[in-house]
């Protein structure tokens, strides 16, 4: 019998709304701008905003993880690209610290004790 692993609902839900959030608040300052003048946020909201929108968006509609370490690498890469929406500033640091994920996911699947790690992941992992 073959075990998957899926995103609680409610964390599905909150990462969702958070990315809609963080995503009008940044066409908000893209009108602001645009109301002065300022063409640039305009022209990289598309690249910026909506690129990791729908990427996280394909990573919520995944079909179940089988390994759950699979799936807290999914959950640290939707983590990943909304701080990537929220902090547009460091949004080149965050994009190019990416593997850094996959490798706090491995020291989490392996360095930690089973039952702090059962419980950590069980905030997420249904």
């Amino acid at each position: 019998m073959q075990t998957s692993y899926q995103i609680r609902p409610l964390a599905g839900i909150l990462a969702a709304c958070a990315c809609i959030l963080i995503s009008l608040g940044r066409a908000i300052e893209v009108a602001v701008q645009l109301a002065h003048g300022a063409e640039d946020a305009l022209l990289s909201y598309p690249l910026t905003v909506i690129f990791p929108a729908v990427l996280i968006a394909i990573l919520l509609k995944f079909s179940p993880a089988e390994s759950r370490e699979g799936l807290l690498m999914r959950i640290g890469t939707i983590i990943q690209l909304l701080l990537i929406l929220a902090l547009p500033r460091f949004a080149l640091h965050l994009a190019l610290g990416l593997p850094v994920v996959f490798l706090v996911v491995e020291l989490f699947e392996t360095r930690l004790p089973a039952e702090l790690r059962n419980k950590l992941a069980g905030l997420v992992v249904a």
